[in-house]
């Protein structure tokens, strides 16, 4: 999917997600609850990263496993990369849908920190990066292809490649992501006021009786319109 904002600083977003089925496979939170059940929390995750997407500013493409290109994720993350360096753009800024403190500032302002260097890491607290961003001038497949991708070594691999060949970085703040039921309820737990807190505590007891109750009690469907939120439509290959 593209959505063409015209950035002056020729800077493109690239969502790297999968659908919510593909993450149940890829991180069962449940316990051996019911896939769908466990969906209604990365459709929750993918809607507030696409809303993310949309206001940040530049040119955003969501690549999720119909677009992604490659045998393993490094390759297939790397080829998204290159696809979009290929396409003109400068830089290039990415980030995944697991990351709910995220906000739209802080994407603005790694778009905004590209301008005066070549790369922007956003550290996550379990050794990977929640977003990574660079200018073409320091892509090498070959050597992004490498990197410790899914990995706790992977920002400790991103800092040695900095340091041996003095690149410009700018560092976020350090973020949590979402890769387990204990990420889910120690974020609900560190966030009891956010209403994304308050949601996933609603999708937490979902998983532990029947998922019927759970919606004849609170519909989902209205909490997610009252915030706005919704998963983002099939697109397009791009």
């Amino acid at each position: 999917m593209i959505n063409k904002k015209m950035d002056p600083n020729n800077t493109a977003l690239l969502v790297f997600s999968l659908s919510a089925k593909k993450e149940v496979v890829r991180k069962p939170i449940g316990d051996g609850h019911r896939p769908e059940e466990q969906e209604a929390l990365f459709n929750l995750l993918i809607a507030n990263t696409r809303n993310l997407a949309t206001q940040c500013g530049v040119d955003f493409y969501w690549v999720d496993e119909h677009e992604q290109i490659g045998d393993n994720f490094s390759s297939r993350f790397t080829n998204a990369f290159q696809k979009l360096f290929d396409a003109g753009y400068d830089n290039v800024i990415s980030i995944g849908n697991d990351s709910p403190d995220l906000t739209t500032q802080l994407l603005q302002d790694a778009v905004h920190k590209l301008e005066s260097n070549k790369m922007v890491l956003g550290p996550s607290k379990d050794g990977g990066v929640y977003l990574i961003g660079l200018n073409k001038e320091i892509f090498h497949h070959g050597t992004f292809l490498n990197f410790r991708w899914q990995t706790s070594f992977l920002l400790d691999s991103l800092k040695d490649y900095i340091d041996t060949h003095k690149i410009d970085v700018e560092i976020l703040r350090e973020l949590s992501d979402i890769d387990s039921r204990k990420d889910l309820e120690d974020y609900a737990k560190s966030n009891p006021t956010s209403l994304l807190s308050k949601l996933f505590k609603l999708l937490i007891a979902s998983l532990n009786r029947k998922w019927k109750r759970t919606l004849e009690a609170v519909p989902l469907a209205l909490h997610l319109s009252n915030i706005g939120l919704r998963a983002p439509p099939v697109f397009n290959s791009f």
